[in-house]
């Protein structure tokens, strides 16, 4: 049975489906994130009766949140996203993966035949299961080869990965948010004057360190909010690294340097995923 086959075989119901947080859909915007950030969740399901209404997402916090306290004391319901990409518990995670490069998604809710809310599909589950499926059958010695083929002999030469968006390090925080914005970015990269990669800032770090608790963003700038420390590989690295790199630190978005150092790229989940999603029927 080849790691296709296996996804397709594994209902949704059957993995985590606990990354994210629920909320009525009468509670506010600041509520609803700050329920968010003490989860450590990107990802908020707003439900009526338990059945699901709409959803809320970092995505959401970047665009609608950050430094808009117009927005906070609304109801979730004003600020939701109410057309939502759902699942039934019955589907796959294959079919999971699928509707996640669809719809350039990042978690997919999961319904059960009631349309009840059962759980949140999250890309980092999606990975997961992947990675545990194929470790398990190199230490089984079962399509060692195609699986080292895969991730392991394939790098990001390889990949469609998005140019880098560098700031520099001292520029101020709306600056970047701008970048983010209306590029439509998970992250954005920090250089220094060398353009040295020495940071980087994402929508959970705005998420987590801005939220609903400064309404003026006036004399902030990038370094007081970026992680000073991120995860980055050489763009030859395996694709096999990137997926433990992600699942260990549980980021969505990986920098790429070149033999220089510097920036030359950066690989989100969705790269890896549409890769795996194209290839699976080689994976073993």
């Amino acid at each position: 049975m080849s790691i296709a086959d296996v996804l397709s075989a594994t209902p949704v119901s059957s993995v985590d489906l606990t990354r994210y947080v629920a909320v009525p859909a009468d509670v506010s915007v600041a509520e609803t994130v700050d329920l968010m950030c003490s989860a450590g969740r990107s990802c908020a399901c707003v439900v009526e009766d338990n059945v699901l209404v709409g959803i809320f997402t970092q995505r959401d916090i970047l665009q609608r949140v950050i430094g808009r306290p117009a927005t906070w004391q609304r109801s979730i319901r004003e600020e939701m996203t109410k057309s939502v990409q759902t699942m039934p518990n019955a589907a796959s995670v294959a079919d999971g993966l699928a509707t996640m490069n669809e719809w350039w998604i990042r978690s997919v809710p999961v319904v059960d035949d009631d349309n009840y809310l059962a759980g949140n599909l999250s890309y980092y589950t999606v990975l997961r299961t992947i990675r545990n499926l194929l470790t398990s059958r190199i230490s089984g010695s079962i399509g060692e080869a195609t699986v080292h083929h895969g991730l392991t002999l394939v790098d990001f030469t390889g990949l469609s990965t998005s140019p880098p968006v560098n700031v520099q390090i001292d520029a101020p925080i709306e600056l970047a948010i701008q970048h983010m914005r209306v590029r439509g970015l998970g992250s954005i990269l920090v250089i220094d004057d060398r353009e040295n990669l020495v940071g980087e800032l994402t929508e959970f770090d705005l998420q987590t360190k801005i939220g609903c608790t400064r309404p003026d963003l006036h004399g902030i700038s990038v370094k007081d909010v970026m992680n000073a420390n991120p995860i980055s590989l050489a763009a030859r690295a395996p694709i096999a690294d990137a997926i433990d790199e992600i699942l260990s630190q549980e980021v969505s978005h990986i920098p790429l340097t070149g033999e220089s150092g510097r920036p030359v790229g950066v690989a989100s989940f969705r790269d890896i995923a549409t890769y795996i999603e194209t290839t699976l029927e080689t994976l073993g």
